[in-house]
Protein backbone atom coordinates (compact mmCIF):
# COMPACT_ATOMS: atom_id res chain seq x y z
CA UNK A 1 0.00 0.00 0.00
CA UNK A 2 1.26 3.49 -0.84
CA UNK A 3 0.20 6.57 1.10
CA UNK A 4 -0.51 9.61 -1.08
CA UNK A 5 -0.33 12.95 0.74
CA UNK A 6 -0.64 15.73 -1.85
CA UNK A 7 -0.79 18.49 0.80
CA UNK A 8 1.93 17.31 3.18
CA UNK A 9 4.45 19.97 2.08
CA UNK A 10 2.04 22.89 2.43
CA UNK A 11 1.56 25.04 5.53
CA UNK A 12 -1.94 25.68 6.89
CA UNK A 13 -2.22 29.11 5.29
CA UNK A 14 -1.11 27.68 1.93
CA UNK A 15 -3.77 24.96 2.11
CA UNK A 16 -6.38 27.68 2.58
CA UNK A 17 -4.99 29.57 -0.43
CA UNK A 18 -5.25 26.40 -2.52
CA UNK A 19 -8.84 25.92 -1.35
CA UNK A 20 -9.77 29.41 -2.52
CA UNK A 21 -8.08 28.89 -5.90
CA UNK A 22 -10.10 25.70 -6.31
CA UNK A 23 -13.28 27.62 -5.57
CA UNK A 24 -14.19 25.72 -2.42
CA UNK A 25 -16.90 27.25 -0.20
CA UNK A 26 -15.48 29.86 2.16
CA UNK A 27 -16.95 28.18 5.23
CA UNK A 28 -14.84 25.12 4.42
CA UNK A 29 -11.72 27.15 3.68
CA UNK A 30 -11.78 29.07 6.97
CA UNK A 31 -12.48 26.06 9.20
CA UNK A 32 -9.93 25.94 12.01
CA UNK A 33 -7.31 23.23 11.48
CA UNK A 34 -7.77 20.04 13.47
CA UNK A 35 -4.65 18.35 14.89
CA UNK A 36 -3.47 15.58 12.59
CA UNK A 37 -3.02 12.98 15.35
CA UNK A 38 -6.40 13.93 16.84
CA UNK A 39 -7.32 15.54 20.15
CA UNK A 40 -5.02 13.16 22.04
CA UNK A 41 -2.12 15.43 21.07
CA UNK A 42 -3.73 18.14 23.21
CA UNK A 43 -3.53 16.09 26.40
CA UNK A 44 -0.39 16.72 28.46
CA UNK A 45 0.31 13.36 30.06
CA UNK A 46 2.34 13.07 33.25
CA UNK A 47 2.95 10.66 36.08
CA UNK A 48 5.10 12.99 38.20
CA UNK A 49 5.39 16.77 38.58
CA UNK A 50 8.28 18.48 36.81
CA UNK A 51 10.14 20.56 39.38
CA UNK A 52 13.82 21.29 38.81
CA UNK A 53 16.31 23.13 41.02
CA UNK A 54 15.28 26.57 39.67
CA UNK A 55 11.52 26.11 40.16
CA UNK A 56 11.26 28.26 43.30
CA UNK A 57 13.35 31.13 41.99
CA UNK A 58 11.52 31.25 38.65
CA UNK A 59 8.16 31.36 40.43
CA UNK A 60 9.28 34.19 42.71
CA UNK A 61 10.47 36.29 39.76
CA UNK A 62 7.09 35.80 38.06
CA UNK A 63 5.37 36.93 41.27
CA UNK A 64 7.59 40.01 41.37
CA UNK A 65 6.38 40.94 37.88
CA UNK A 66 2.63 40.71 38.63
CA UNK A 67 3.06 42.34 42.06
CA UNK A 68 5.65 44.86 40.89
CA UNK A 69 4.20 47.89 42.68
CA UNK A 70 4.15 46.15 46.06
CA UNK A 71 7.55 44.53 45.51
CA UNK A 72 9.07 47.90 44.58
CA UNK A 73 7.71 49.47 47.75
CA UNK A 74 9.26 46.63 49.76
CA UNK A 75 12.53 46.77 47.79
CA UNK A 76 12.37 43.05 47.01
CA UNK A 77 15.75 41.37 46.54
CA UNK A 78 14.92 40.13 43.01
CA UNK A 79 13.83 43.49 41.61
CA UNK A 80 17.19 43.70 39.85
CA UNK A 81 16.11 40.80 37.65
CA UNK A 82 13.28 42.98 36.34
CA UNK A 83 15.36 46.15 36.12
CA UNK A 84 18.14 44.46 34.15
CA UNK A 85 15.77 42.99 31.55
CA UNK A 86 13.23 45.76 30.96
CA UNK A 87 13.08 49.37 29.86
CA UNK A 88 11.98 52.26 32.01
CA UNK A 89 8.75 52.40 30.00
CA UNK A 90 8.04 48.73 30.72
CA UNK A 91 8.59 49.28 34.43
CA UNK A 92 6.16 52.19 34.38
CA UNK A 93 3.59 49.92 32.71
CA UNK A 94 4.17 47.29 35.38
CA UNK A 95 3.74 49.81 38.19
CA UNK A 96 0.36 50.86 36.83
CA UNK A 97 -0.91 47.38 35.90
CA UNK A 98 0.14 45.67 39.13
CA UNK A 99 -1.35 48.40 41.29
CA UNK A 100 -4.95 48.03 40.07
CA UNK A 101 -5.73 44.86 42.04
CA UNK A 102 -4.08 41.84 43.64
CA UNK A 103 -2.55 39.38 41.18
CA UNK A 104 -0.90 36.06 41.89
CA UNK A 105 1.48 34.01 39.74
CA UNK A 106 1.82 30.25 40.15
CA UNK A 107 4.41 28.23 38.32
CA UNK A 108 2.90 24.95 37.11
CA UNK A 109 4.95 21.76 37.53
CA UNK A 110 4.73 20.83 33.86
CA UNK A 111 6.68 21.67 30.71
CA UNK A 112 5.23 23.14 27.54
CA UNK A 113 6.64 23.55 24.07
CA UNK A 114 7.70 26.98 22.89
CA UNK A 115 9.95 28.48 20.27
CA UNK A 116 13.10 30.55 20.73
CA UNK A 117 14.83 31.63 17.55
CA UNK A 118 14.82 28.65 15.20
CA UNK A 119 14.63 26.09 17.99
CA UNK A 120 11.94 24.61 20.18
CA UNK A 121 12.08 25.16 23.92
CA UNK A 122 10.68 23.00 26.70
CA UNK A 123 9.99 25.25 29.66
CA UNK A 124 7.52 26.04 32.41
CA UNK A 125 4.06 27.57 32.15
CA UNK A 126 2.97 30.15 34.71
CA UNK A 127 -0.66 30.84 35.64
CA UNK A 128 -1.89 34.30 36.64
CA UNK A 129 -5.00 34.72 38.77
CA UNK A 130 -6.57 37.77 40.40
CA UNK A 131 -9.21 38.79 42.92
CA UNK A 132 -11.50 40.71 40.56
CA UNK A 133 -12.22 40.99 36.85
CA UNK A 134 -8.97 40.93 34.88
CA UNK A 135 -7.70 43.73 32.70
CA UNK A 136 -6.75 41.84 29.55
CA UNK A 137 -4.41 44.57 28.25
CA UNK A 138 -2.61 44.43 31.60
CA UNK A 139 -2.39 40.63 31.36
CA UNK A 140 -0.82 41.06 27.94
CA UNK A 141 1.85 43.29 29.53
CA UNK A 142 2.50 40.71 32.27
CA UNK A 143 2.81 37.90 29.73
CA UNK A 144 5.29 39.76 27.54
CA UNK A 145 7.51 40.82 30.44
CA UNK A 146 7.41 37.48 32.27
CA UNK A 147 8.66 35.58 29.21
CA UNK A 148 11.21 38.35 28.60
CA UNK A 149 12.59 38.24 32.15
CA UNK A 150 12.17 34.53 32.99
CA UNK A 151 13.93 32.41 30.40
CA UNK A 152 12.60 29.32 32.19
CA UNK A 153 9.03 30.26 31.21
CA UNK A 154 7.76 30.08 27.63
CA UNK A 155 4.01 30.23 28.21
CA UNK A 156 1.63 32.30 30.35
CA UNK A 157 -2.05 31.60 31.03
CA UNK A 158 -4.81 33.45 32.86
CA UNK A 159 -6.74 31.33 35.37
CA UNK A 160 -10.48 32.03 35.57
CA UNK A 161 -12.17 32.03 38.97
CA UNK A 162 -10.90 32.85 42.43
CA UNK A 163 -7.28 33.72 43.03
CA UNK A 164 -5.14 30.60 43.48
CA UNK A 165 -4.31 30.37 47.18
CA UNK A 166 -1.70 27.62 47.42
CA UNK A 167 1.47 26.69 45.52
CA UNK A 168 0.95 24.06 42.82
CA UNK A 169 3.55 21.38 43.40
CA UNK A 170 1.63 18.26 42.42
CA UNK A 171 -0.13 16.92 39.36
CA UNK A 172 -3.06 14.65 38.58
CA UNK A 173 -1.65 11.49 37.05
CA UNK A 174 -2.78 11.64 33.43
CA UNK A 175 -2.58 9.08 30.68
CA UNK A 176 -4.48 8.62 27.41
CA UNK A 177 -7.37 6.68 28.90
CA UNK A 178 -10.94 6.75 27.52
CA UNK A 179 -12.03 8.85 30.51
CA UNK A 180 -9.35 11.49 29.95
CA UNK A 181 -10.01 11.64 26.22
CA UNK A 182 -13.73 12.05 26.87
CA UNK A 183 -13.02 15.13 28.99
CA UNK A 184 -10.93 16.91 26.36
CA UNK A 185 -13.36 15.87 23.60
CA UNK A 186 -16.34 17.35 25.46
CA UNK A 187 -14.43 20.50 26.42
CA UNK A 188 -13.33 21.01 22.80
CA UNK A 189 -16.89 20.54 21.58
CA UNK A 190 -18.58 23.01 23.92
CA UNK A 191 -15.85 25.66 23.54
CA UNK A 192 -15.95 25.53 19.75
CA UNK A 193 -19.74 25.64 19.70
CA UNK A 194 -19.66 28.89 21.67
CA UNK A 195 -16.96 30.32 19.39
CA UNK A 196 -18.83 29.28 16.22
CA UNK A 197 -21.82 31.33 17.35
CA UNK A 198 -19.65 34.38 17.95
CA UNK A 199 -18.81 37.24 15.62
CA UNK A 200 -15.14 36.51 16.31
CA UNK A 201 -15.25 33.06 14.75
CA UNK A 202 -14.00 34.20 11.34
CA UNK A 203 -11.07 36.07 12.92
CA UNK A 204 -9.71 33.16 14.98
CA UNK A 205 -7.21 31.12 12.96
CA UNK A 206 -7.13 28.17 15.36
CA UNK A 207 -8.30 27.37 18.88
CA UNK A 208 -6.56 24.43 20.54
CA UNK A 209 -8.35 23.21 23.66
CA UNK A 210 -5.71 21.62 25.89
CA UNK A 211 -5.99 19.38 28.96
CA UNK A 212 -3.40 19.92 31.72
CA UNK A 213 -2.68 17.42 34.51
CA UNK A 214 -3.04 20.01 37.28
CA UNK A 215 -5.63 20.63 39.99
CA UNK A 216 -5.13 24.18 41.28
CA UNK A 217 -7.42 24.11 44.32
CA UNK A 218 -6.11 21.17 46.30
CA UNK A 219 -5.53 21.92 49.98
CA UNK A 220 -2.03 21.05 51.20
CA UNK A 221 -3.70 19.91 54.45
CA UNK A 222 -5.59 17.18 52.56
CA UNK A 223 -3.00 15.55 50.28
CA UNK A 224 -5.37 13.04 48.73
CA UNK A 225 -4.85 12.00 45.09
CA UNK A 226 -6.61 14.30 42.67
CA UNK A 227 -8.84 13.24 39.81
CA UNK A 228 -9.51 16.74 38.47
CA UNK A 229 -7.65 18.55 35.70
CA UNK A 230 -7.55 21.96 34.02
CA UNK A 231 -8.49 23.00 30.50
CA UNK A 232 -6.71 25.73 28.54
CA UNK A 233 -8.38 27.72 25.73
CA UNK A 234 -5.96 28.95 23.07
CA UNK A 235 -7.74 31.26 20.56
CA UNK A 236 -4.93 32.21 18.19
CA UNK A 237 -4.66 34.73 15.34
CA UNK A 238 -2.07 34.42 12.59
CA UNK A 239 -1.47 34.97 8.89
CA UNK A 240 1.07 32.21 8.28
CA UNK A 241 1.20 30.14 11.52
CA UNK A 242 4.90 30.95 11.80
CA UNK A 243 4.21 33.86 14.16
CA UNK A 244 0.98 35.08 15.70
CA UNK A 245 -0.86 36.54 18.69
CA UNK A 246 -3.32 35.25 21.23
CA UNK A 247 -6.81 36.62 20.65
CA UNK A 248 -7.11 39.53 23.07
CA UNK A 249 -10.51 39.50 24.83
CA UNK A 250 -12.37 42.75 24.33
CA UNK A 251 -10.50 43.47 21.10
CA UNK A 252 -10.29 40.31 19.00
CA UNK A 253 -13.01 38.30 20.71
CA UNK A 254 -15.99 39.55 22.73
CA UNK A 255 -15.65 39.39 26.50
CA UNK A 256 -19.01 37.62 26.82
CA UNK A 257 -17.86 34.94 24.37
CA UNK A 258 -14.73 34.30 26.42
CA UNK A 259 -16.70 34.13 29.65
CA UNK A 260 -19.31 31.81 28.14
CA UNK A 261 -16.62 29.46 26.83
CA UNK A 262 -15.02 29.34 30.27
CA UNK A 263 -18.36 28.72 31.99
CA UNK A 264 -19.43 25.97 29.59
CA UNK A 265 -16.08 24.17 29.81
CA UNK A 266 -16.07 24.39 33.62
CA UNK A 267 -19.35 22.44 33.59
CA UNK A 268 -17.63 19.45 31.96
CA UNK A 269 -17.15 16.63 34.45
CA UNK A 270 -13.55 16.32 35.58
CA UNK A 271 -12.61 19.97 34.92
CA UNK A 272 -11.64 21.95 38.02
CA UNK A 273 -10.40 25.16 36.38
CA UNK A 274 -10.36 26.84 32.98
CA UNK A 275 -7.42 28.89 31.71
CA UNK A 276 -6.84 31.20 28.75
CA UNK A 277 -3.49 31.17 26.95
CA UNK A 278 -2.12 34.74 26.77
CA UNK A 279 1.14 33.89 24.98
CA UNK A 280 2.13 35.13 21.55
CA UNK A 281 4.19 33.07 19.09
CA UNK A 282 7.08 33.30 19.84
CA UNK A 283 7.72 32.43 22.64
CA UNK A 284 4.81 29.99 22.72
CA UNK A 285 3.88 27.66 19.87
CA UNK A 286 0.37 27.50 18.44
CA UNK A 287 -0.22 24.10 20.02
CA UNK A 288 1.09 22.83 23.36
CA UNK A 289 2.57 19.50 22.35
Amino acid sequence: MQVVEPLKDFHKDEVRAIGRKLGLPEDLVIRRPFPGPGLAIRVLCAADPFIDANFGEIEVVAKVVVQYQQMSANNHALLNRIDNSTSEHDRELLLTASGKQKYSANLLPIRTVGVQGDHRSYSYCVGISCEGEPSWPDLKIFSRIITQVCHGINRVVFIFGAIVQNPVHDITVTRLTPTVLAVVRQADHVANQVLAASSASIKISQMPVVLLPVHLDRSPLKPVPSVSRAIVLRPFITEDFMTGEFALPGRDIPLDTVQKMATEVLNVDGVSRVMYDITNKPPGTTEWE
